[in-house]
Formats: C-alpha cells, sequence, structure tokens
C-alpha cells in the first residue's frame, strides 16, 4: 500500500478489467444485498411491534441495511480470493496518531466548508437522515451505534478497503483515493436532495478522499473505519442536541 504504479507501465485490457469490473461488481453487491437485507429485516420488526417509521424501526432499517454492506463486501473478497486486499490489524501507536489527525481533518473541513457555505448565502442539500429525525430526535442517538459498528467498518470496508484497493493495483494510490472517493460521493447522492446536491456531493467527495489518504498511511483499515464513525456520531450529536433544543 501507499505506493503508485509504476509509471513506465501501461495497464493492460485484463488489468483495466479487474479494477472495473470489481468495483462495479462489489458496488452492485451492495445494493441487492443491503435491499435483501432490508427486505429479510422488516418482518422482524413486524414481530416484534416495531413502527418502521419510528426512531427506533428506521435505526434498525439501516442497521439491516450495513449489514448487508458487510456481507456484500466480505463475500466479495472471499469469492474472489482476495481477503488479502484489505489489511486489518490492531491498532498500533502510530495508527491511533492517523486516527486522531483524520478525525480532527474531518471535522476541520466540515466547519470551515460549512462557515464557507454560510458566508456565501449558500446552503448544502437536504438531509433524509435530518428529515427521518425532524420531530423525533431520539433517532439520533440510536443511530450512534448503529455507525460506529456498523456504517463505519462496512462503508470502509466497501469504498476504501475493496474499491480502493482494486484501483490502487491497476493505477496507483492517487488514482485509488480520487476513484474511490468519488464513487463514494456519488452512492450517496439518494441520501440528499435539494438545490445544494452538488456542493454536498463535493463535500462528501472531499471527506471521503481524507479517509483515502489517512488509510494509505495508517495501511489498517480500522483506522478510518473508526474515524468514519466517530465523525458520524458527532454530527448525529450535534443534530440532537440542535433537534431539541441544548443549542441554539
Amino acid at each position: 500500500m501507499g505506493s503508485d504504479a509504476s509509471s513506465s507501465s501501461v495497464p493492460d485490457l485484463r488489468t483495466h478489467l479487474r479494477a472495473l469490473g470489481g468495483t462495479f461488481a462489489v458496488v452492485a453487491l451492495v445494493f441487492i444485498l443491503a435491499s435483501i437485507a432490508v427486505a429479510l429485516g422488516y418482518p422482524l420488526l413486524d414481530a416484534a411491534g416495531i413502527a418502521r417509521e419510528s426512531a427506533l424501526g428506521l435505526a434498525l432499517r439501516s442497521a439491516f441495511q450495513f449489514v448487508g454492506f458487510g456481507v456484500a463486501g466480505i463475500g466479495f473478497l472471499a469469492v474472489t480470493d482476495q481477503l488479502d486486499l484489505v489489511p486489518v490489524r490492531r491498532p498500533t501507536r502510530g495508527d491511533l496518531k492517523w486516527l486522531a489527525i483524520g478525525f480532527a481533518a474531518l471535522l476541520a473541513l466540515y466547519f470551515s466548508s460549512s462557515a464557507i457555505l454560510s458566508a456565501l448565502g449558500r446552503q448544502g442539500a437536504d438531509s433524509l437522515i435530518a428529515e427521518q429525525g425532524s420531530g423525533q430526535p431520539i433517532y439520533y442517538l440510536y443511530l450512534i451505534p448503529v455507525t460506529v459498528l456498523l456504517v463505519g467498518p462496512t462503508e470502509e470496508l466497501v469504498f476504501r478497503g475493496i474499491v480502493q484497493g482494486l484501483f490502487r493495483r491497476a493505477y496507483g494510490t492517487r488514482v485509488a483515493i480520487i476513484a474511490a472517493s468519488g464513487i463514494f460521493a456519488a452512492v450517496h447522492l439518494s441520501s440528499y436532495s435539494g438545490d445544494g446536491l452538488f456542493v454536498t456531493l463535493g463535500m462528501i467527495l472531499v471527506l471521503g478522499g481524507t479517509l483515502g489518504v489517512v488509510y494509505e498511511k495508517s495501511e489498517n483499515l480500522v483506522v478510518p473505519a473508526v474515524v468514519h464513525g466517530l465523525f458520524n456520531t458527532a454530527q448525529f450529536a450535534g443534530l440532537y442536541a440542535t433537534e431539541t433544543g441544548l443549542i441554539g
């Protein structure tokens, strides 16, 4: 990890197919298995008497969805015999340094971009999560364990571990980070709407790129997975505090 492909060599057709075809396959598999997991989870909610549109029901729906993400990612690596593509180990002292740097960088980027948009009199897109939590702020608290245990690890497995890994093998680190971040932003298209859509997707692109750099520097998927989960947790805590009037 962390080294670019030789500039003197041009990837052959097989290399292109492995990177592009593998990426298409794993992203398609993610959407399919996430949909199946949600469909299988709904009867469990019904049996437990949990309303599907309640705060708990929506949070559990998200949990089911990201279980599907995880199954898709691990299944792809196992079936294609590429488990070595994604390095995972217990964090070292060096990993903790990159974890702290990554989390601080994401927060700095988020707050600075929000301040710039506010100064320009613009705003980001409407968030589906914010819409779902409107009137039931406990939803944001329910999402915290979901994002730490499932969203961060499985999204990082798919987009940094697999997609970025496949592109790195074919085209080098820089292209891998850019490509994986672009795909990461694109799959969030359904989560936002409104006039600020492309501004928000641009922010997600930059945030994804930051996670990609942290991954390459640490060479350990655990690091961006934890950073991702902590960053989402900070956002959900902020939404809860705003919705309940704890902050203005």
